[in-house]
């Protein structure tokens, strides 16, 4: 699983996140989602956006502001307020 270059910007005051190995993600301090597919679940994360890709992804929700992402994880990404998320393989131009 390929985790974020810098893994500092996760740990936000109210917020964190947590896995169980590559099938599992609780976070806390979701603050919303904004893309749900069983590839790509995208949510609003303390000052940025967070982004899981993977396979048969599913969302869950225990509580207000958690969330828990199952299925099989095979990237997480960050991206502050300002930043861009890194382009996913399938977006990239061929040349």
């Amino acid at each position: 699983m390929k985790l974020p270059e810098k893994p500092a910007l996760l740990a936000q005051a109210g917020e964190k996140l947590e896995l169980a190995g590559n099938r599992e993600a609780t976070v806390d301090g979701c603050g919303g989602v904004l893309e749900y597919t069983e590839d790509v679940v995208r949510i609003r994360y303390g000052r940025g956006v967070l982004r899981f890709l993977g396979r048969g992804l599913t969302l869950h929700s225990l509580a207000v502001r958690t969330l828990v992402v199952t299925g099989y994880i095979t990237e997480i990404d960050y991206a502050a307020r300002g930043e861009m998320l890194p382009q996913r393989e399938t977006e990239k131009e061929e040349p």
